[in-house]
């Protein structure tokens, strides 16, 4: 099957992304002893990191004592990171002819991220170096297997090229500062109703809101989102409140339908660990994820490459199963790595995983 990802050397695009792209500083945190066995353990007399539960919200929260000075274990410079600097690469390695609409400064992080992209195959040459500005620079708290955040997105001025040669376009995280360019890019689609539109919105995207992204969500062949975000979409905080497994069940079909009532034509919803939701002939289905045998080491990344992997294979004519199947290998793969795309495969080895999946792993229908 991998034959179906052989590179086409012509000029169109197979795909190009539209994003910020930033250059990613991890750093590792460290924690008590036992924890974690990928860590460098410190004592608890040394450790200034807190792990809690918020009792109103109920999320996981990361307290640092304050006005002290904080042992960490490690950094690392990761570059040409974002939603879709991750999903163009991802595609780039499954082989699609792949490029990249994007912002850089012009600073040390914009060349070493240019490098990157033609490093993986990546075309950036609609990647625009904006003078007397910087790239985007991302701090991330690396804590036992998961991360937060800490983001700042540079205002620059977005525009599509005057020519772009693709039949798809794959829309994801931009700033605050991007709305009139998602009015250029509905324009766009407008006029050229042969090119399809996947969308994975980003941070900002959802703050929007989706009347003011309504023609966006109306042109989308894909979507991808996770469970918390589709019902932050969709103002319906119901799948949290289910009572019994069932009713979840019946909830998450209900964002799915929700979303499909936008003119989504096929959207998926994540959900961590508990994999991947789907409609398929107006029944709702789940993936459950690769059953790996190793440990997550961090989970940056590994959203992109699930949708990345699952466009590339829906674009090429896959069945939803198997786009579920080669999606989440690719995402359990990132998991077992630092930073977002260390761990991406190729083809040919996204098949060896296959070839040694559990018996019986794939679709499960659940109403």
């Amino acid at each position: 099957m991998s034959s179906i990802f052989k590179k086409i050397f012509n000029s169109e695009y197979d795909i190009i992304t539209i994003g910020d792209i930033a250059v990613d500083a991890f750093i590792r945190l460290g924690h008590d002893k036992g924890e974690d066995n990928n860590s460098r353990h410190i004592s608890p007399e040394q450790n200034k990191v807190r792990e809690s539960i918020n009792p109103i919200t109920g999320h996981r929260e990361l307290g640092l004592a304050f006005g002290e000075k904080i042992p960490y274990e490690s950094s690392l410079e990761v570059f040409a990171v974002g939603n879709s600097g991750n999903v163009a690469v991802a595609c780039a390695r499954l082989g699609m002819k792949t490029a990249i609409i994007s912002n850089i400064g012009d600073d040390l992080y914009g060349q070493k991220s240019i490098e990157k992209f033609k490093n993986e195959k990546v075309d950036a040459e609609f990647v625009k170096i904006n003078n007397g500005r910087k790239t985007n620079y991302h701090y991330i708290l690396w804590y036992k297997d998961d991360r937060t955040i800490l983001t700042k997105h540079e205002e620059y001025t977005y525009s599509l090229p005057p020519v772009l040669n693709t039949k798809w376009l794959y829309l994801s995280s931009l700033s605050e500062h991007s709305v009139e360019f998602h009015k250029e890019i509905e324009e766009y689609l407008d006029t050229n109703k042969d090119v399809k539109l996947i969308f994975q919105p980003g941070t900002f995207q959802l703050k929007m809101g989706r009347d003011a992204l309504r023609n966006i969500y109306a042109k989308s062949e894909l979507f991808f989102c996770n469970l918390e975000e589709a019902e932050n979409i969709l103002g319906l905080e119901i799948v949290k409140a289910s009572s019994s497994t069932q009713e979840r069940s019946q909830n998450i079909k209900r964002l799915l339908l929700e979303l499909c009532a936008l003119g989504i034509k096929l959207p998926v919803i994540t959900d961590g660990p508990s994999g991947a939701y789907v409609l398929k002939e107006g029944e709702i289905y789940r993936m459950p994820i690769y059953n790996d045998t190793g440990k997550p080491v961090e989970r940056n990344g590994a959203g992109d490459a699930f949708s990345a992997t699952f466009s590339a294979c829906y674009m090429r004519g896959m069945k939803i199963e198997d786009c579920l199947k080669w999606a989440s290998i690719n995402g359990m793969n990132v998991c077992q790595h630092i930073g977002s795309h260390e761990g991406l495969l190729r083809a040919g080895e996204i098949e060896v995983f296959l070839s040694r999946a559990p018996k019986g792993w794939g679709l499960e229908k659940l109403i």
